[in-house]
């Protein structure tokens, strides 16, 4: 069974237009690691040549710039960080500092046989659950993931959001349970438009 993190990225990259395609399997282990998560390769069907480059930081807007990208969603939701706990920027930096700097890399790496169709080499984007919002910490880290390679971060959050905004309550999703679901919670008011507040 697919966790709900791997359907939430998948169903947000569809939704903006990209053909999304595993690119390698996790390794079934007893128990869970960062090491363990989703990667894609992900190319957008309505992309235009020409087109800049898309922002470090992608949200939908900048997502038409991105022809293709390998995505790298890694299991940061562990027993040891409880990210959605961490609201200030130099904990979120230790954070990525001792657990993540010095493995993007690795996680990036693919086989050097696979061509992927592209004049250009698809972009490295990395899913980050948060990311700092306060400066001096998210140019901080910016800077080091472009030093590890990285060429985007994708917000789990903001995708989250994004499909909760793009649900209409009067459509049926059959084809997809995360919408439907979604849709159900907008529904009874549990969910509303741009905000993840359950009510109880």
């Amino acid at each position: 069974m697919q966790r709900v993190e791997e359907v939430i990225v998948r169903e947000y990259l569809e939704q903006n237009g990209f053909l999304v395609r595993p690119l390698r399997k996790a390794r079934p282990q007893a128990k869970k690691t960062l090491d363990e998560g989703l990667d894609l390769y992900v190319r957008n069907m309505v992309f235009r040549e020409g087109s800049r480059d898309p922002n470090f930081l992608l949200f939908s807007s900048e997502l038409r710039y991105l022809e293709s990208g390998l995505i790298c969603a890694r299991g940061w939701y562990g027993d040891k960080a409880f990210l959605a706990s961490m609201t200030g920027g130099a904990e979120i930096l230790k954070f990525l500092e001792a657990n993540v700097f010095k493995k993007v890399q690795k996680w990036f790496e693919v086989d050097a046989d696979v061509t992927f169709g592209t004049k250009v080499p698809p972009k490295k984007i990395l899913v980050a659950p948060v990311f700092p919002t306060q400066e001096p910490y998210r140019s901080q880290c910016v800077d080091l993931l472009k030093e590890k390679g990285v060429d985007g971060i994708l917000s789990f959050k903001s995708m989250a959001l994004d499909l909760i905004d793009r649900v209409d309550t009067k459509q049926v999703y059959e084809k997809s349970d995360l919408l439907q679901l979604l849709r159900v919670l907008k529904t009874f008011d549990l969910v509303k438009d741009s905000q993840m507040n359950l009510l109880g």
